[in-house]
């Protein structure tokens, strides 16, 4: 019975990673913030994006909006592998709602365009690139 309950939990402690900012946790492809509106708990996909406004941060999501008092920086980090990219020092985009990149323009499917600084926009037409060979790769498999 105590080698079923480690196992059990050595399991749940190996898919589960601390983000190291208090209130926002990732669990099995999870990610679970304390919000201004309470905790919630979402999947990567439902985040549309990210945007600062008014020195808080706005999360788009399939199902509404949800606010943070978190700097971008630390979501940034949070959302670390979940394919987000940072187009703009006020967005962090979830590339899977990308629908193209052009003249330093993001438009998303939702029909929202979000401009690219000259600055970033090599970076962030690599990074979507590099996020779309990944996804080829995925659906040849």
């Amino acid at each position: 019975r105590v080698v079923t309950y480690h196992a059990q939990f050595f399991i749940i402690q190996s898919q589960f990673r601390q983000s190291g900012i208090p209130g926002i946790g990732i669990s099995m492809g999870q990610v679970t913030f304390t919000f201004v509106e309470g905790e919630a708990t979402l999947q990567p996909e439902e985040i549309l994006y990210i945007e600062t406004s008014r020195h808080k941060n706005i999360f788009h999501t399939t199902s509404g909006t949800y606010s943070i008092y978190r700097k971008m920086d630390e979501l940034e980090t949070a959302m670390e592998g979940l394919d987000f990219l940072r187009c703009h020092q006020s967005f962090l985009v979830n590339m899977r709602y990308i629908l193209k990149i052009s003249s330093y323009v993001m438009t998303l499917t939702t029909g929202q365009e979000l401009s690219v600084p000259k600055v970033r926009y090599r970076e962030v037409k690599r990074l979507y690139g590099e996020y779309l060979a990944r996804q080829d790769g995925e659906t040849e498999q």
